[in-house]
């Protein structure tokens, strides 16, 4: 299971990513959809640990990804071409 709890992400004074609750349960689907800059690849770059939320925490199987990396041995991901190309431009 995924669990999001209280996760921020701030760039300076602008709040790109709150989220109070989310809760992805094991072996189910899951379609994350909004507007340009509504936060949805900020919320994939916290959940894989790419990038360091400002407040909250990101659990999967009950391990926290900013403590551990025993999470990345039963989650997969795919990034494409834009994913790495928009995630090396930001750092």
């Amino acid at each position: 299971m995924i669990q999001v709890t209280q996760l921020k992400k701030n760039y300076g004074q602008t709040v790109v990513l709150d989220i109070s609750q989310l809760q992805i349960p094991q072996n189910q689907s899951f379609g994350l959809v909004g507007n340009n800059g509504a936060g949805k690849t900020t919320l994939f770059r916290c959940l894989l640990d790419l990038i360091k939320p400002t407040d909250g925490n990101v659990t999967i199987n009950n391990i926290q990804v900013s403590k551990s990396e025993e999470w990345k041995l039963f989650t997969g991901s795919y990034l494409d071409e834009h994913f790495l190309l928009d995630f090396l431009s930001a750092e």
